[in-house]
Order: C-alpha cells, then structure tokens, then sequence
C-alpha cells in the first residue's frame, strides 16, 4: 500500500472518506478527471497510438536537470500537437477503462484530499470549487465555438440528407475549431493536465502566503530557493505521489510516451505556477510574452501558435483560481469571508504579524483593480472566448463597486460570524475529527436540525437575492413609468374556478421605454425600507417552513431552481447586451432581441419567485399517485388536474396575501394592473412545470410555440412579442426545474438519486403501487426525451440565450447517452445506498434509546 503526500499513515481511499462531504468531492473529482481521461485515450485510439507497457516497451522519463527546482521548469511556450483528423474516431463515452485504472485515479485524488489541511479557504472544497470553475471555462471555449459549424453549413448550402456531410464538417470545421482555440480544444491531454493542476494547486498549503512561509520555514523556503514555495511544493508532492509503482496503470493512460509525458509535465508546472501573480520573476515573464504575441504581425508561426495556447492554458487557471471575484455578490462574500478568517486566524495564532480586519476593504479592491478585472479584460483579448469573459468582467465591476460602496460593513460582519462560530472551515480528510453524540439527543434529531440550519443559510441567500431585484422593480418604478396607487384590492381565486383557469396563451408586457432600460436604473441607489426587507425575510422563511423533509421535493432543490432561473435571466441580459453593443445598435434592439423582458424587473422577480414556491407542501408522491389516492380532498379541489402544483401556488399566494405583509406587496406591485402580471406570470410559470399529461395545456402550447415562432417568424407585432415573451418566462421556469439534467454528469447522479431516494420511500410506505425500480430506468429516459432535450432546444429556438442554450443541450445529450449506457446499475446502486441509509438510521436511533435509558438510569 502506498504512502500518502504528506508522509502520514498510510490509508486505502475508503479509510481515507470519514466524512460524507469529502467523499462527494472525491467522487465528484473523480468522476470529472475519469471523463477527461477517457478522451485522451479514444483519442490516442483514434490517431493509431499505443502506449507503453512496460516490459516490452519502457516507461519514458522525464530529463531533468542536477539541482533543478519546478520553478526553473516553467516555459515560455509549451509545444501543443498539430491538427490530427481522426478518420475513425473514438466515443470516449463508450469507452471502457481498466478496472485497475479507474480505481488507481480515485486512489490518487483521495491521496490529494487527505493532502489538504483544514483551512478555512486553501482547503479541499476551495480546490473542488477551481476544478469545477476550469471545467466549465474548458467546456465553453468548445460551446463557444458551436455557431461556427451553423455559419459554415448555411455558407456552403449543406443538405442534412448529404452523405458527404459529416466527412465536409470534420475536414472543414474541426480544424477550424483547432486553430481558433490554439489547439487547445483537440487536446484532451491538456484539458486533462489543466484540471488536474486545478486539483493539485493548493495541496499542503498551510493557510499563509509564501511571504509568511518563508519567515516560518526557512529550511522549506531554501529548498524553493524563497519563490513560488507554496506552489512548487503542491506540484512536487502530487508528482512523486503520481510517479509511486501504486499508479502504474493510470500513468499508462495519461501519457503514451515522451513527448505526452514533457507536454503533461509542462502544462502541469505552468498552470499551478500562474497561480502565484506576485512572483516579480514570473510577472517579467507573462508581460513579455503577451507583447510579443499579440503586437500586430502580418504573418503568425506556429510557435506564436503555441505562445497565445500556453497564455491561454495560464489565464484559464488564474480565472479558474479567482473564480468568487467573477461571480454573483452572494458567491464572493462568501469566499471573501472564508478568505478573511484564513487570514484572521493565522494573525491571532501569530504566524502572520498582519491584522487584516485593519485595511482589508483597500487591499480587496487593490486586488480587484490590479489583478482581478484585467484578468477578465486579457480573456477577451485571447480571443479564445466569445461572451463568457463578458459576463465574468461585468460581475467582477459590479462586485468591486459594491465593494467600494458596502466593504466597510463586511468586516464587523465577519468578525461577529467568526465570534458565533458560524463559519463552515474547509474540508480536510486528515483533520476530521468524530463527534461525540449527546446522550440527550439521537444523532437523526441532530440531522434534522443540521438541515434547518441549512435552510436558515438558504432563506438568508434567497432574501437576499429577490432583495435586489425588488430593488430593480422600484428603480424602474422611481423614474415615474408608472402610475402607483396606495391600496391595491386582494386578488383572490372565483368561486368554483382553479388556477389552472386562470392559465393565460399571451401575457401582456409594458411597451419600450428608454428611460427605464436596464443601463439608465441606478439599483445601487435604491434603498428599501427595512420594514420591507424584514417582510421578505419572513415571507420566505414562511415559505421554507411549508416544505416538507423530501430528498427531491424540498427547499433546496427550490433553492437551487431559484439560483438558476436567476443566472438564466443574467445570461440574457449580459449575452445580448454585450453582442448588441458590439454591433452598435440602437437603444430598443436589447428591448426587442428579448421581447421586453429585459425591460421588466417585475417579470424576472416574478419567475425567480414562481421557481422558490412551485415545490411548497409537496408531499413527495407524484400528482397521478395523489389524484388515485384523493389525498385531503386536494384532487378534488383542484379538479384533479395539476394537483401539487396548484396547491404550491395556493399556499404561497395566501401568505402573500396576509395583512402582515402589506410593505412588501407594496413594493413589488404599484399598481392592480402590476398585480395581475404578477399573478398571471406566477400562475404559468408555476403550472408549466407540469408537464406530463396535461393534453388540453400542451396541445395549446404547441400551437402558441407555432403562432409565435413558426408561423409567425416575421411577425413582429406587440401581440406576438408579447407571446414570444410569454414562452421565454415559462421556458426559463422549466430549464430551471430541470437544472440538473443539464449540468455535469455527478450532479445529474446526485439529484436522481434523491429524486428515486424520495419515490422509494413513498413505494415502501405504500403510497405507491409499483416499484420504481422496475420502472425507473424507462422513465429517466423518457424524461430526457419528452422534457428535458425538446425544454433545451426550445431555448436555441428563442434566440435570446446565445450559447447558453447549446451548452445545456449539450449536457443533456452527454447524460441521456450515460444514462442509457449505465442507468441499469445505477439504479442498483441507488437501490442498494437507500437501504443502507435506512439501515444507519435504525442502528443510529436503537443507540440513541439505549444512551437515553442509561441517561435516566443513571
């Protein structure tokens, strides 16, 4: 058995997870280097390459010279491969790896987990978070790319039904894609090697900068020759554990032979050094490496080629690295604050002599101004990108302006979260340690009020963001657009009617009105009262207190529809904005490309707020199943039609209605004519995530999809902007309640076993009559079929979302092929992981009953 990185006892992967998250990131690692690796060899197989053996053929080795540090081995250009057409290409989906091979990397990665101290920020959830950050960069370079293959196709007239099609696209297309990306995307090795270096980047680090370490650590710091130690120390320690016999296998697969192995070292020492930017040495460097790539030449050698992929490979993992900055105001304080008690705690032990609670406001915003919203503007620059960078430059402006505007608050803010002791420190396998169980309290009754904690975390996170875009809506509405009236009369359902009645085909928007476009309202200047915002707080947490403890259907998951239907309206906004500015258009080009919607903070505040509710009272069994059982007369009621849906949206509407929340109505809605378009966006949004067997509301959306971009394509009357906008909103709201079939394959993993965990339970309690899994595996499938796939190629065909768009079919396609090819197993295990989760709580409450008997005894 071999050794671990840091020389401590050695233990297996499994003795290594004593904790369930860390075991999730270990998989989730895992399962996204396991992918990658499985490109690099189908792509090996496709060229005609063969691998070492061993025996017949030697493992290469790497040359290195006599008191070489990693620092020396950093490169100015790394030599990338040239355009290969594969003319018998390879699905690394269906590709099987060696056994040996796949348990070796989840052997490796949990090596590097338990590698990590439990640091409050440099920890193993923050290097999780820059993996996931490059892959997602790496997956867009190639998504980015798509409209060139459409451009191409529409240039040159090719007929779907050509036989020559799919050769004409790789010989003219492909090569394209590898010349506008520097090579980078037919390179699965440096995509690899990329991610791994997001992984590796931050391994032993001590939770000082190299500054400190140094002073700390002479012996270390001399070692390093005093530059880059924390860096070089991370490469070095995960390469002599890759280099161990224990790994042999998974080596074979990474690197065929010398030239794999040089380029798999270089990207690799390149990557994790460009994470240290203060290093003056390696600054010297980039800087003149980026002038002489990009000063205008008339003629461009490959090895300027190579020069812009290795700045490329560097800026990926440096955005990757500083991800928080880059992201929603939520997602960087919350890092910012981990970064802060990193920091504050190393000052208080002494190791650093540096109170950062003195001028961390000023050192944030130099870091911003210095490093962060360059970084963002040079991606642009690359070339390699076409509106991601975007989007990441326009978050990290609006983060350092608040952060100039409310960064004084943040700090006494932090101080009381670390004198609470709130804070969740990072995640380290070797730190953990076992708690012992009060003999008062049985260990399911401290779970429970671990997840109400968690909804605490999630109403504090909702509130805050349906708190800015109430702020948008008064912006709009302090500039006089609209008439206000004091008292709005309560809209209530009619006697005898549902609200699926009250399901609109066009839902009526405001005209175009320059002097409210979303670049003319200052929301920074907006104050809400704080009447108001104690209102949202308590609407929301009244809300979160009528989910039910479901696995799928719970505040969470509501949560997380809310995070994406947010971002997709983001996207929108930044995508369109950014193209039209380019183009140079007039003002009501972004009011038309999104059919007023980018107009209408009330619209987005509505869907944001249909996608938080649309899951509340759900009883965790299917509607059909309720409808059989006439649940509490629910079936009745709603006329056994969209059953849960109705009663989530009745239940919410109520307590909106309530007395005590008249500040917040106020705020949201004007006037009655606000309130209807409330009420009615609500109403569909909420009811077009039912989506099953509804033949009367499908067949109307199909015809209205067909008015509206069909037959009239050309037509560009308010009435159909007016439908246009209409099937947006519910598009938005269905994508959002379909999120995760449309990201990586272990989410996709994770919420389907939750979503069977939940219809399980429901057949084992005799709720329903046949057994899941008989039938489970059919139903994902259809699932992506009838849903998911026509929802995401739905959202190409508005023209509103870019390459957001092709990015989530693209997912969506990726795990209906994985899921075809390995749901029957996964059903077995999701089977096997639930009993054995039930059997935990039977042994956990049969101790809890023991101690508590001992406990009176005594």
């Amino acid at each position: 058995m071999s050794s671990s990185i840091n020389g401590k006892v050695p233990r297996s992967a499994s003795d290594i997870v004593s904790r369930p998250q860390v075991q999730r990131l270990i998989d989730w690692n895992s399962d996204v280097l396991l992918r990658l690796l499985k490109q690099v060899v189908a792509s090996r197989i496709g060229s005609g390459k063969t691998t070492w053996d061993g025996q017949r053929v030697a493992e290469p080795i790497l040359e290195q010279k006599e008191d070489c540090i990693v620092l020396d081995e950093v490169t100015d250009v790394i030599d990338l491969p040239g355009f290969v057409f594969q003319r018998k290409p390879v699905d690394p989906e269906k590709l099987e790896l060696p056994s040996t091979v796949v348990a070796q990397l989840k052997e490796y990665v949990a090596a590097l987990g338990l590698a990590y101290h439990s640091n409050p920020f440099h920890c193993l959830q923050h290097a999780s978070q820059v993996t996931t950050a490059l892959t997602k960069l790496l997956s867009r370079i190639v998504v980015s790319q798509l409209s060139y293959v459409d451009e191409w196709e529409e240039e040159n007239e090719v007929d779907n039904d050509d036989e020559t099609k799919e050769a004409d696209i790789a010989n003219s297309i492909a090569p394209h894609l590898h010349n506008h990306t520097f090579g980078i995307t037919s390179d699965p090795l440096a995509q690899f090697t990329l991610v791994l270096a997001a992984l590796i980047h931050e391994v032993d680090h001590c939770g000082i900068n190299n500054m400190h370490l140094a002073r700390n650590s002479p012996n270390d710091a001399a070692m390093y020759k005093n530059r880059s130690i924390i860096e070089q120390r991370s490469v070095e320690k995960a390469w002599k554990k890759l280099m161990e016999p224990a790994f042999t296998d998974l080596r074979k697969c990474i690197y065929s032979d010398g030239a794999e192995l040089k380029r798999f070292r270089q990207i690799l020492v390149n990557a994790v050094l460009a994470t240290d930017i203060v290093n003056p040495e390696l600054q010297n460097l980039r800087m003149k490496r980026w002038e002489k790539t990009f000063a205008n030449k008339l003629e461009i050698t490959p090895e300027d080629v190579n020069r812009k992929a290795t700045i490329v490979i560097e800026h990926l993992m440096q955005a990757a690295d500083s991800f928080h900055y880059m992201q929603p105001w939520i997602v960087y304080e919350k890092w910012c604050f981990k970064l802060f008690e990193e920091h504050y705690l190393e000052f208080k032990k002494g190791t650093t002599n540096e109170d950062p609670s003195v001028d961390w406001q000023k050192k944030e915003i130099e870091f911003f101004d210095s490093f962060v919203i360059p970084l963002a503007m040079e991606l642009n620059d690359c070339e390699a990108f076409v509106v991601n960078n975007d989007e990441y430059l326009k978050y990290a402006l609006k983060n350092r302006q608040q952060l100039a505007t409310k960064g004084h608050l943040l700090i006494p803010s932090f101080l009381a979260k670390m004198k609470e002791g709130s804070s969740n420190s990072g995640i380290s396998p070797s730190s953990s340690k076992n708690k012992p169980c009060s003999p008062l309290a049985s260990p399911w009754e401290e779970r429970k009020e671990a997840i109400s904690k968690q909804n605490q975390r999630l109403v504090a996170w909702n509130t805050e963001m349906l708190q800015r875009m109430l702020m948008a809506i008064v912006a709009k509405r302090n500039t006089g657009a609209e008439e206000c009236v004091v008292d709005i009369p309560v809209i209530d359902l009619e006697d005898g009617k549902t609200y699926r009645d009250e399901i609109v085909e066009i839902i009526n928007f405001p005209l175009f009105n320059e002097q409210i476009s979303p670049d003319r309202l200052d929301i920074d200047a907006v104050v809400l009262s704080s009447e108001v915002v104690s209102q949202l707080r308590e609407l929301i947490t009244l809300i979160s207190s009528r989910y039910r403890d479901n696995q799928f259907h719970g505040f969470d998951r509501a949560s997380h529809v809310c995070m994406t239907a947010r971002k997709q309206f983001s996207r929108m906004m930044t995508t369109n904005a950014t193209q039209l500015n380019n183009e140079g258009s007039r003002p009501s080009a972004l009011f038309e490309r999104t059919y007023g919607i980018s107009q209408d903070p009330l619209a987005q505040f509505a869907v944001v707020f249909a996608a938080l509710i649309h899951d509340c009272d759900h009883p965790g069994v299917p509607a059909s199943q309720m409808v059989g059982q006439n649940n509490g007369c629910a079936a009745m009621k709603w006329k056994n039609k969209s059953v849960n849906e109705q009663n989530a949206l009745d239940t919410a509407w109520k307590m909106l209605m309530q007395h005590q929340f008249s500040a917040l109505r106020s705020a949201i809605f004007g006037n009655a004519l606000e309130m209807k378009r409330f009420r009615q966006i609500l109403v569909n949004c909420c009811l077009s995530t039912y989506t099953t067997t509804d033949e009367e509301i499908l067949s109307m959306r199909k015809s209205r999809w067909d008015r509206a971009f069909v037959d009239g394509k050309k037509d560009f009357s308010h009435e159909n902007r007016n439908r246009r906008a209409t099937i947006v909103l519910e598009l938005i709201m269905q994508s959002s309640d379909v999120f995760y079939a449309t990201q990586n394959w272990h989410l996709y993993q994770k919420w389907s076993q939750r979503h069977f965990s939940e219809i399980y339970k429901a057949y084992q309690d005799g709720m329903l009559g046949r057994d899941p899994c008989i039938f489970w595996f059919k139903s994902e499938l259809l699932f992506f079929d009838e849903q998911v796939i026509p929802i995401t190629k739905q959202l190409n065909d508005c023209h509103v979302f870019s390459i957001s768009g092709d990015e989530q079919l693209l997912l969506a396609l990726s795990n209906r092929q994985q899921w075809a090819a390995k749901g029957g197993n996964e059903v077995a295990s999701m089977v096997a992981r639930y009993h054995g989760q039930e059997i935990e709580k039977v042994r956990a409450n049969r101790t809890y009953r023991r101690m508590s008997l001992s406990a009176k005894q005594a």
